[in-house]
C-alpha cells in the first residue's frame, strides 16, 4: 500500500474478515458437527425426517444470518428473527429426541447457539448472553420434561459449559479483535497523518526560501547602495524602489501566519508601508471568501504592492467573493498607468486610467 486506508475502511476490512471467519465456523459446526451427529444417531430418533426438517431450518437460519452480517450490522429485528428461528429448531428437535437421550443425540444445541453467535456478533454482548441463556434454559426445560435425574444435570453442566463456553470465547475474541484492529487503523492513520504534515512544512519552507532568496536579490543590491552613498534616499524613484520592497518582505513574513483570510492578511500587510507613507487605504470584504492558493496570492498582492506604491495620497482595495473565484478591485491615484505584473497562475488583471484615477481588477478563477 503507498498510502495508508482512512480509519474507518481499514478496521470495516477487518470486521469483514472476522465476520467472513466465523461464517465458516459456524456453517463448518452445522455441516460436519450438527450433521456428523445427526446421521450417526439416526437409528435412534423417533422421526429422522422430523430431525432433518429441523437441521435444514437451522441451515436456512444460518443462510440468512451471514447474509445478514455481510451486509452490516444487523438491526435487532432481523438478528433476533434468526436467532429465535434457530431457538425454535433446536427446542422442537431436543423435544422430538428419545426420552433419556436427549444429551447424546441432540445435534441442535451447538449449532442454535452458533447461530446467535453469528447474527448478535456486532449487536450488544448483552444480547448474545440473554440468547445464550435462553437456549440452556429451553433445553434445560426439555430435560425436565422428560425427568431430570441427577447424572441428566451433570450431563447438561458439563455441556453448557462447554459448548457456551467456546461460543462466548469465540464472541469475546472477536471483538477483542476489533479493538485492536480499530486501535492498529488508528495508528496508521496518525502516522501517516504526521508524515503528510511533514512534507507539507518542508515544502511551504522550501518555497518560502526560495521567495526569501528572490527577495534578496532585489533589496540587497538597493540596500548596497543606500550604504555606498550611490543611491540618494530624496530621490524619488528610490523611495519608491524602497517602498516596494519592505512591502514585499512584509508580505513575505505574512505568508508565515497561519489564519484565515490569507489573501486579506497578506494584503493588510502589503498596505502597511503605504499608510506609513500617509496613503490612506481602505481595505473592504464582501461575501465569503475562499481560501485562494499561494501562488495565486503572490500575484495578487504583487498588483497591490505595485498600485499602494505609485498611489499619491488614496486607495482602496474591496475584495469579493464570485461564483467562481474572488475579484479584488483596486481604485487608487497614481496619476498614470502602473506596470502591473504578468497574470497568471489563474489570475486575470485588467486596469484603466481615468484623470488621474486609476481602477484595476485581479481575477481569480478556481476552475
Amino acid at each position: 500500500m503507498t498510502a495508508v486506508q482512512p480509519t474507518a475502511t481499514m478496521s470495516g476490512r477487518y470486521q469483514r474478515a472476522f465476520t467472513i471467519a466465523v461464517i465458516f465456523l459456524v456453517a463448518g459446526w452445522h455441516l460436519a458437527g450438527a450433521g456428523g451427529q445427526l446421521l450417526h444417531n439416526r437409528p435412534a430418533y423417533g422421526s429422522f425426517a422430523f430431525q432433518c426438517a429441523m437441521w435444514l431450518a437451522m441451515a436456512l437460519a444460518i443462510t440468512a444470518g451471514s447474509v445478514l452480517v455481510l451486509r452490516g450490522t444487523p438491526g435487532w429485528r432481523p438478528a433476533w428473527a434468526v436467532a429465535l428461528i434457530a431457538l425454535a429448531a433446536s427446542t422442537a428437535a431436543a423435544a422430538a429426541s428419545p426420552a433419556g437421550q436427549m444429551l447424546a443425540v441432540n445435534w441442535a444445541w451447538g449449532s442454535a447457539g452458533w447461530t446467535g453467535v453469528l447474527v448478535l456478533l456486532r449487536r450488544r454482548f448483552a444480547e448474545l448472553a440473554l440468547f445464550l441463556a435462553a437456549e440452556a434454559l429451553a433445553t434445560l426445560g426439555v430435560q425436565l420434561w422428560d425427568g431430570l435425574h441427577r447424572t441428566d444435570l451433570a450431563g447438561f453442566l458439563a455441556v453448557l459449559a462447554w459448548s457456551t463456553g467456546a461460543q462466548v470465547a469465540v464472541a469475546a475474541g472477536v471483538r477483542a479483535l476489533n479493538v485492536a484492529a480499530g486501535h492498529a487503523a488508528a495508528a496508521a492513520q496518525s502516522e501517516h497523518a504526521a508524515r503528510e504534515r511533514a512534507a507539507t512544512a518542508e515544502i511551504i519552507r522550501a518555497a518560502r526560501h526560495a521567495r526569501w532568496l528572490a527577495l534578496q536579490e532585489s533589496a540587497v543590491p538597493l540596500v548596497a547602495e543606500l550604504a555606498a552613498g550611490t543611491a540618494d534616499p530624496g530621490d524619488a524613484r528610490v523611495r519608491t524602489r524602497c517602498a516596494v520592497q519592505a512591502a514585499r518582505l512584509r508580505r513575505l513574513l505574512a505568508e508565515g501566519d497561519e489564519v484565515p483570510g490569507s489573501l486579506v492578511h497578506e494584503l493588510h500587510a502589503s498596505a502597511d508601508v503605504a499608510e506609513r507613507r500617509g496613503i490612506a487605504v481602505q481595505i473592504e470584504t464582501a461575501g465569503q471568501l475562499p481560501q485562494v492558493p499561494g501562488p495565486a496570492r503572490r500575484v495578487i498582492t504583487d498588483a497591490a504592492i505595485a498600485i499602494l506604491t505609485a498611489a499619491r495620497s488614496q486607495a482602496r482595495i474591496t475584495l469579493a467573493a464570485v461564483a467562481a473565484g474572488v475579484a479584488v478591485s483596486f481604485v487608487a491615484d497614481t496619476g498614470a498607468a502602473v506596470p502591473l505584473p504578468v497574470a497568471g497562475e489563474g489570475v486575470a488583471i485588467e486596469q484603466q486610467q481615468d484623470d488621474g484615477m486609476l481602477w484595476a481588477e485581479a481575477r481569480w478563477n478556481n476552475r
